[in-house]
């Protein structure tokens, strides 16, 4: 229980780091990507932050723990077989995205390109198999594909996050934070393939890069300063919630 307590305030700083990671990216995405191209403080907080991706990464963080810390190398048939599957189910969904007419329901885009899907699936499968079985390098066979696997968690596990946020917002405050009516294989609206890529995208660069270097840094914090420093953030965000969501 004491160890549980005194890692309170690291959780509580990765949070509110990636609320605020998650704000910027949100804030210079409608700057620069999305017309008409200015600033929105997204969210329903007045603060620069966004809870969702502060409670979505440290929802990553326990569950994937175990996958991180552990190596998959792709002699597994199974790990093989995810590791080819999402990277060419990556490539040529991208591809109809950018070469075809827009598609918005996924029900028609596997009507019209489910096949195809299957079949280069199978296709890299076999080819990658035989590589794989038939050579001797011992390099090839114990090659890591847990970056692999981790990327396709983090685009299933936050695409569920998404659904389930949109859902519980639009109930709770009857509100469209977002809308992917019109946004390439959107799932009624909540969450679209665009997102969701930029979510497997952006975690798996967080998780490899940004979280190792904020677990160094808290290290060398003491307990007592952190704490303070918690509370104090808290007590703010806590204040930014009462104003702005439940007396509004």
């Amino acid at each position: 229980m004491k160890n549980i307590i005194k890692k309170l305030p690291d959780w509580y700083f990765t949070f509110m780091v990636y609320c605020l990671i998650g704000w910027l990216y949100e804030v210079l995405w409608l700057m620069f990507v999305v017309p008409p191209y200015k600033f929105v403080n997204r969210g329903v907080l007045f603060g620069p932050f966004l809870p969702i991706y502060g409670f979505g990464m440290l929802i990553l963080l326990v569950l994937l723990h175990k996958t991180l810390n552990k190596k998959h190398v792709i002699s597994n048939k199974i790990y093989l077989l995810t590791s080819v599957s999402t990277i060419t189910t990556f490539i040529y969904t991208t591809i109809i995205e950018y070469t075809t007419p827009k598609i918005y329901r996924v029900d028609y885009f596997l009507q019209h390109y489910g096949i195809g899907l299957l079949l280069v699936n199978v296709l890299a499968l076999i080819v990658v198999y035989l590589i794989v079985d038939k050579t001797k390098n011992k390099n090839i066979k114990n090659i890591d594909t847990t970056i692999v696997l981790v990327f396709l968690l983090i685009w299933i596990i936050t695409t569920i996050i998404e659904y389930v946020s949109h859902y519980a917002i639009d109930k709770l405050s009857h509100k469209l934070l977002w809308d992917y009516t019109h946004d390439f294989l959107n799932i009624n609206k909540r969450v679209n393939w665009d997102a969701s890529r930029n979510f497997a995208i952006g975690g798996t660069f967080l998780l490899y890069t940004v979280q190792p270097l904020l677990d160094k840094v808290l290290k060398k914090i003491n307990i007592k300063p952190k704490t303070i420093i918690a509370i104090i953030m808290g007590s703010i965000m806590l204040i930014d919630f009462i104003i702005n969501v439940v007396i509004k």
